[in-house]
Parts: C-alpha cells; structure tokens; sequence
C-alpha cells in the first residue's frame, strides 16, 4: 500500500526567531512524500535525515500496527535544501499527512484528515529533532495551505492568513559564497522585530518584508545590496528568506526578468509563481 502527500515551499516575510511570531508566503516549488506499508521491519527513506523522518513517523502511526511492518519514504523536492526556503517544514508536512492517510485506511476511516493535526505531527517532530528554534508553525501553515499567514509559533495560533494575488512571482536567488551564522543573533533586535510583526498581522505584508530585509541581513551579514536592487528594480519587497542564504523578492510578472537578469551576477536565480494551494494526499497503490 503506498500513500503519496503534495507540499509547496514558502518565503518568509517576517523571521520568528527573535519573537516567536512569523510570517510566510507560500510559493510553487513542490515536494512530495510517497509512505508505503509492507511486510517487515524498521523505516527506510532515499533522502533526508532518517531520525527526523522517524520521528515523524512514531508520532502519527501507533507502534503496535508498526511492530512488524516496513516503512518506507520516498521524498522527492524542487526545494533546495538549507537555504531557508522551508524545505523542512514541507518535507516534513508531507511525511505526516501521508501518515495519516495511510493509518486512516488501516483503520477503515473515511473522515477527512484533520489539517491542523498533521501541522501540530510536523512541528512536534521539529521541535523534538531539534530541526527548527521556535517549531516553525509559520513555515508549515504557509506550505499546507499556501497564502500569506502570520501565526504565534510558541502558542500555535494563527494571527492572520489570507490569499495571495495569484499574479504574483517570488524571484529567489541562491547566493554564491554566503554561509549562514547563528540564526539565535536575531534575538538582539527583537524589538524591532516586533514591529515588522506587527506591520505583517495588520496586512502591510510588504512593509514588513522589506524591514525584515534589512534586519536579517544586517544581523547574519547576509548582503544586503541585491535586495536593495530588487526593490529598486520594481519588487513590492524583498528580504532574506528564514535564515538565509536564499533572498527573495515577491513582484509582478513585468518586472520579475529584470529582477532575474540583476541577480544572475551572484548566484542562481528561480522564478515561481506565489502559490494558494492546499496540500493534497492520494492513494497510488
């Protein structure tokens, strides 16, 4: 029996580390986990850290219908890694909705699979496996769902989510040469922070983009001059995205290829559209 879970990935618009509250933007790079179930024994998987995968795993599927059974995991992603484009929240998103299904159909339940439920799988085991500071619940509500969100990660509450215009582009560039520093160093400048939150929970998304820019980089010396020339290129914001090193800008298809030709000079440029769509499961065999 083999489940198949399909994800997207997210840009941040406001990083949570330094006060626990975030905001995110769900974007058309896909990942997908395909659970199988056959006689055996353990959890296997093709990519990925295996005890994080695990942990997942243990958190949704009872060890008792597991005991003598073979897990195995099948990732595949468009995301790259350890950029801070939220591929861990969306790989681990689609490990726990695929869980789901899969124990759904063990147990001959036909109810629709609790949404907030896999988020809260995905997040415990980030936090457990020490994968993410604050749990990332922004990460993961941006990347099930799609649409701009702001959440509480500490509290697990959704503060604002809406959609995105469906004309919009995220352009990312994946700089050559920058490494990330200690993400923990946003916490001196939680303060202003606080109001790039605030300015994301009223609607001012971009607002609150653009100074979360120029806060990251300055903290994390992330350069800071490809994301002033997005903005001067015609970009409603740009600003690092997570920890970096990944940079994103989110703007209209007319000025997204000047944005691509400027930051070709530092590294690889990705255009993709904003995305609005929800996470889908399916059975496949």
């Amino acid at each position: 029996m083999k489940v198949k879970a399909e994800m997207h990935g997210a840009i941040s618009i406001v990083n949570a580390i330094p006060t626990g509250k975030g905001s995110t933007l769900g974007i058309a790079l896909n990942v997908s986990a395909t659970v199988s179930i056959s006689v055996g024994e353990g959890i296997s998987a093709n990519t990925g850290d295996l005890n994080f995968i695990a942990e997942i795993v243990n958190r949704v599927i009872p060890r008792d219908i597991i005991k003598d059974k073979h897990i195995g995991i099948e990732i595949k992603s468009r995301i790259p890694m350890g950029y801070g484009l939220k591929s861990s929240s969306a790989v681990s998103n689609a490990i726990a909705l695929a869980c789901y299904k899969l124990l759904d159909i063990i147990r001959g339940n036909d109810d629709a699979i609790d949404d907030m439920k896999v988020i809260n799988a995905a997040v415990d085991a980030s936090l457990a496996s020490k994968v993410s500071i604050t749990g990332a619940f922004d990460d993961a509500c941006a990347c099930y769902f799609g649409g701009f969100f702001v959440t509480d990660n500490y509290a697990r509450s959704i503060i604002r989510h809406e959609r995105a215009d469906d004309n919009l582009y995220a352009v990312i560039l994946l700089p050559l040469g920058v490494r990330r520093k200690d993400p923990t160093r946003l916490k001196r400048l939680a303060r202003y922070f606080s109001y790039a939150v605030d300015l994301a929970a009223d609607g001012y998304y971009y607002d609150a983009m653009n100074l979360n820019g120029i806060l990251v980089s300055s903290v994390l010396s992330i350069p800071y001059e490809p994301i002033l020339e997005a903005i001067e290129n015609g970009a409603y914001a740009s600003g690092v995205s997570g920890n970096g090193p990944a940079i994103a800008a989110v703007c209209n298809d007319s000025v997204a290829s000047s944005i691509v030709s400027t930051w070709s000079n530092y590294g690889e440029v990705l255009k993709v559209k904003v995305s609005n769509e929800k996470a889908k499961v399916m059975v496949v065999e």
